[in-house]
C-alpha cells in the first residue's frame, strides 16, 4: 500500500473538478469536466443533477489515471459544491427533478408573499436575513405551490453539495455553514429552529441532519464505486459549500482573514468569531467550517459570468480555439484605458444582491460612443463588476470588521488586468493564492484530512501559497473613486427599467 491520499470534488456551475490531496496537503493532480445549465423559461436556471454526478465520475478517474494513484490509498473523499441552490429527492436521496441553481428566479412571487406576511425587521428576527428571490425557503415555498407532488415523493430538501453526498453514499447530512444558508437555523445552536421552519411554511421534518463538515457520514456505495473508481466503503466527510470550502483553501479561514473569489458569480467572504449582526438589518452570516467562527458572505450576483455573457455576444473576442487569451485580453483592456469616455456597465444580469437586494435590477451600458468597441465593452464590464465589489465591501466593513488582507481566488485570478481594476476600485492590495482555481477543491480536501485523521484542523491541512500580490497604482485607484461615485447613481436611475417595468 502506498501513502495515504484523499480525493475531493468541487461541483461548480459550470463544471465539476476533481483533485487528489496527499497527507502533507499538496495537490497531487487535478482534472475538470464541464456541463452546462438549462434555462427553459425566462428567470428559470436549473441543472441535471445526474448530468454532473456522470462528470464527476469521468474526471474522477481521469485524475486517479494521471497521478497513478492506487484506488486503495484513497483513505476518505470530501465535497464542496455550489451554494444556494434546491432539489427536492426522495428518501433514497435521488433527485425528483433538475436542480433550481442559485441563478434561478422563478420565486419571486413567493419572496413577495413571504415580505407580505412578514414584514422586514420581523424577517430579520426570524432568518437572520431578508429572502429574496436568490434565497433557499422560497425556491422551496414555489415547489410546494407549482409542483406538489401528490404522492408525496419529497423527502428532503438538499442544496446541492448534500445531493451530491446523498448520491456517492445513500446518506442525507449537511454541515453547519449549508443549514445556515437556509436561514432556518438558530445562530446559538446552530440546530434547525422550529418557529423559523413554521414561519417559512418549511416542514422541518424534511430538512436534512447536520453534521460537522469534517464528521464522516457515510461511505462510497457499490454504484458509486463503479462511477468514481473509487473502492465501495471508502470513507465521506459532510464537506462543506463552496463559500466556506474557498475560505479554507485561500488559506483565510481564520478571523479577520477575508478572499474575493472570482467565479461566474463573484462573493467577498470574511470571517469573525462572533455572529454577526447587520446595521441595516438585511444580511446576516453564514457558519464556518470551524465551530464558532462566521462567514460575512457578500455575493455579487454574476460577475465571470457578466464577462461570459459579454463573450457570447462578441462572437469569441480575445478568445482562440483554444479557449480565452488571457494575455491578448489583457493588453487589449489595458489600452482601452485611455478613452472609456465615461463608459459605465451596471453589472446586474441576473439581479443584484449585496447592497442592492434587488431582484428587479437589470444590467445596461451607460455612455456607449461611437469610438468604442469590444476592449472598451470589457473593460466596462470588468470596472461595473469592480465598483460593485467595492460597494459589497463597504457594505460589509459597516459590520465592524476589518479585514487584514484580501486573498483572490477562481478562475477571474489568472489574469492581471481585471484583478488591476479591481484592486484599484477597492483601493487595497490582492494576494492572489497559486493554483486560484482549486481553492474550493482544497477546502474540501481539507475537511477530508480532517475527518481521516490525517490532519489536525482545516486550517492547517492544504497550506495556500500566494503566487503574487496586486498592488493598486494611486493615479489610477483616485481615477476608479471618482467612477465609483458615479456608478453609485446607477442603480436608481436605472430602476424604472428593472424587471417587469
Amino acid at each position: 500500500m502506498g501513502s495515504p491520499v484523499v480525493v475531493a470534488y468541487d461541483v461548480g456551475t459550470s463544471g465539476v473538478k476533481a483533485v487528489i490531496v496527499d497527507a502533507a496537503g499538496r495537490v497531487l493532480g487535478s482534472r475538470v469536466r464541464t456541463y452546462g445549465i438549462d434555462t427553459p423559461r425566462p428567470g428559470w436556471v436549473e441543472q441535471d443533477i445526474e448530468t454532473m454526478i456522470a462528470e464527476l465520475g469521468r474526471a474522477s478517474r481521469e485524475v486517479m489515471a494521471d497521478v497513478g494513484v492506487e484506488p486503495r490509498d484513497v483513505v476518505a473523499v470530501g465535497v464542496t459544491a455550489q451554494m444556494f441552490s434546491l432539489v427536492p429527492v426522495d428518501g433514497a436521496g435521488r433527485p425528483l427533478r433538475p436542480m433550481l441553481s442559485w441563478l434561478d428566479e422563478r420565486a419571486a412571487g413567493q419572496a413577495a408573499a413571504l415580505a407580505r406576511r412578514i414584514p422586514p425587521d420581523r424577517q430579520y428576527a426570524t432568518f437572520d436575513a431578508l429572502l429574496t428571490a436568490k434565497d433557499i425557503v422560497p425556491r422551496i415555498n414555489w415547489l410546494q405551490s407549482e409542483e406538489s407532488s401528490p404522492d408525496g415523493r419529497t423527502a428532503w430538501y438538499l442544496d446541492c453539495k448534500e445531493t451530491i453526498v446523498a448520491r456517492l453514499t445513500g446518506t442525507i447530512a449537511i454541515d453547519p455553514a449549508g443549514a445556515s444558508a437556509f436561514r432556518l437555523t438558530n445562530p446559538v445552536t446552530g440546530e434547525w429552529d422550529a418557529e423559523a421552519c413554521a414561519a417559512a411554511d418549511v416542514p422541518i421534518n424534511r430538512l436534512p441532519p447536520i453534521h460537522a463538515a469534517t464528521a464522516v457520514v457515510g461511505t462510497l456505495t457499490p454504484e458509486a464505486a463503479s462511477l468514481t473508481g473509487l473502492p465501495a466503503g471508502t470513507p465521506v466527510v459532510a464537506g462543506a459549500g463552496d463559500v466556506p470550502a474557498s475560505q479554507v483553501g485561500a488559506g483565510a479561514g481564520a478571523p479577520g482573514g477575508a478572499h474575493l473569489s472570482l467565479g461566474t458569480a463573484v462573493y467577498l467572504g470574511m470571517v469573525a468569531d462572533h455572529h454577526l449582526v447587520d446595521p441595516g438589518r438585511r444580511l446576516g452570516p453564514l457558519s464556518h467550517v470551524v465551530p464558532g467562527r462566521w462567514i460575512l458572505w457578500l455575493e455579487i450576483a454574476t460577475g465571470g459570468a457578466a464577462l461570459s455573457w459579454l463573450d457570447r455576444q462578441l462572437a469569441g473576442f480575445g478568445s482562440d480555439e483554444r479557449g480565452r487569451d488571457h494575455a491578448l485580453v489583457d493588453r487589449a483592456v489595458v489600452d482601452a484605458a485611455g478613452d472609456m469616455d465615461g463608459l459605465l456597465f451596471a453589472p446586474w444580469l441576473t439581479g443584484e444582491r449585496v447592497p442592492l437586494f434587488d431582484d428587479t435590477a437589470r444590467a445596461a451600458f451607460i455612455g456607449l460612443a461611437l469610438h468604442h468597441g469590444p476592449a472598451h465593452l470589457v473593460r466596462a464590464v470588468m470596472e461595473g463588476v469592480a465598483s460593485q465589489i467595492t460597494l459589497a465591501f463597504e457594505y460589509g466593513l459597516a459590520y465592524g470588521i476589518e479585514p487584514l488582507t484580501i486573498r483572490s481566488v477562481g478562475g477571474g485570478s489568472i489574469g492581471s488586468a481585471w484583478l488591476e481594476i479591481i484592486a484599484e476600485s477597492l483601493g487595497r492590495p490582492l494576494e492572489v493564492v497559486a493554483e486560484p482555481q482549486d481553492a474550493g477543491a482544497r477546502g474540501a480536501a481539507a475537511c477530508a484530512l480532517v475527518g481521516a485523521g490525517l490532519a489536525p484542523n482545516v486550517d492547517s491541512a492544504v497550506p495556500a501559497r500566494i503566487q503574487r500580490t496586486v498592488v493598486p497604482d494611486p493615479g489610477r485607484a483616485a481615477a476608479a473613486r471618482e467612477r465609483l461615485e458615479r456608478f453609485r447613481g446607477l442603480h436608481e436611475a436605472l430602476r424604472p427599467f428593472g424587471s417587469g417595468a
